[in-house]
């Protein structure tokens, strides 16, 4: 398995930390919609992480 860069390394921290905060936000009952921004910036990330693999293209 390759080395992550350090774009896609960035992008799976900013994942982790979404998903921290998405549970975060679901357990102190903020509203619907904020939680759904903070899991869609979880879901770009990785996918970003993904797309930005070595030889990817």
């Amino acid at each position: 398995m390759a080395k992550p860069t350090p774009l896609q390394f960035r992008n799976i921290l900013v994942a982790v930390l979404a998903a921290a905060a998405f549970v975060w936000s679901v357990a102190a009952g903020l509203e619907w919609w904020v939680s759904a921004i903070i899991g869609c910036a979880c879901v770009l990330s990785l996918a970003s992480a993904y797309l930005n693999r070595p030889n990817a293209g």
